[in-house]
């Protein structure tokens, strides 16, 4: 398995690094974490090399905040004549299916071409807790406390996607023995802030070592932290959970 960060913040992207997008390269398939503007990085040599190995792409979306969704207008440009799977969450925990929230968000006046006209063999799927199959792929997923809601994602058994939420005694379970963690840490050990809606880096290395994950990847970075913060971060993160790393863009991780 390669996980390959295309985007590791959340909100905003900074110069060096874009938001919210994941390459996944597991069991001879390619699979991308959240569509921000990572999606770009489709469009230059660490992207190109990947997917010009995948006709088949399945791309899931944690929940619909724009940090995790702007580069879905990208799509046009870089994956001509693919097969793409999109799927999200929908009524179960929305008011609308994600193919109705995905059309009212891209068309005209807020982009010039419907997601119904991308030149590509496009399908949409969505997601119920617990089990899902997505174009052969296992994909189960739980309910995850945001201010909108989000989801938590697990690959194929071995990869659990968590970002946009609160630390949960349910993410330890849902991630038991899994072999790489990726748990947002919008905060670190020294921002204090009363933020119920995102994890500090101290909650996420717990919960990877409670969960006897093997790895952790720290994502969802905040964007307003310098470097130096960040790797400050990284280095809290392994005092409590030794596997733990920080999700640096276009750097493989191999497992």
């Amino acid at each position: 398995m390669i996980v390959t960060p295309l985007g590791s913040l959340g909100w905003i992207p900074t110069g060096t690094n874009h938001t919210c997008c994941y390459s996944v390269e597991i069991n001879g398939r390619l699979v991308i974490l959240d569509a921000g503007t990572g999606i770009a990085r489709f469009g230059g040599p660490v992207g190109q090399a990947i997917l010009k190995q995948y006709q088949n792409i399945v791309l899931i979306l944690s929940h619909y905040h724009l940090d995790h969704l702007t580069g879905l207008i990208y799509i046009p440009a870089f994956f001509k004549e693919k097969e793409l799977h999109i799927a999200g969450p929908g009524r179960q925990f929305y008011p609308a299916g994600i193919e109705t929230i995905l059309n009212e968000m891209i068309r005209p006046p807020y982009f010039s071409q419907p997601l119904k006209d991308y030149p590509l063999d496009l399908h949409i799927h969505e997601l119920n807790e617990g089990g899902n199959v997505v174009a052969g792929l296992e994909v189960e997923i739980i309910r995850q406390h945001h201010s909108d809601p989000s989801i938590g994602v697990k690959l194929e058994n071995q990869l659990c996607y968590m970002t946009d939420t609160g630390p949960a005694e349910a993410t330890v379970a849902f991630c038991r023995r899994t072999r790489l963690m990726m748990h947002e840490s919008f905060l670190d050990q020294n921002d204090r802030r009363e933020d119920k809606t995102h994890t500090g880096v101290e909650d996420a290395a717990r919960m990877a070592r409670e969960a006897e994950a093997e790895a952790l990847m720290l994502v969802h970075q905040n964007p307003l932290y310098p470097e130096k913060r960040l790797l400050a971060m990284e280095t809290f993160a392994r005092s409590i959970f030794p596997a733990a790393s920080l999700a640096k863009d276009c750097i493989s991780f191999t497992i």
